[in-house]
């Protein structure tokens, strides 16, 4: 389970009922969950929100500035 603030990789997004994968993983923060369908709210580094199913994210990472 993760924690708002926590900053993760994800490998795709839900939108409209189908679940959309990414060939590069995505880098965002979780700013809220459902917890009945294990899905997380990521802002993306572009500021848009999208739902991320919990296993499409692999984890805790570090962000590098530059």
């Amino acid at each position: 389970m993760y924690k708002a603030g926590e900053t993760v990789r994800y490998w795709g997004v839900k939108t409209g009922g189908l679940t959309w994968l990414s060939a590069e993983a995505l880098t965002g923060k979780i700013i809220g969950q459902q917890r009945e369908e294990r899905i997380y709210k990521i802002e993306g580094q572009s500021g848009t929100v999208q739902d991320v199913p919990e296993r499409l994210i692999d984890g805790d990472c570090e962000v590098k500035a530059g």
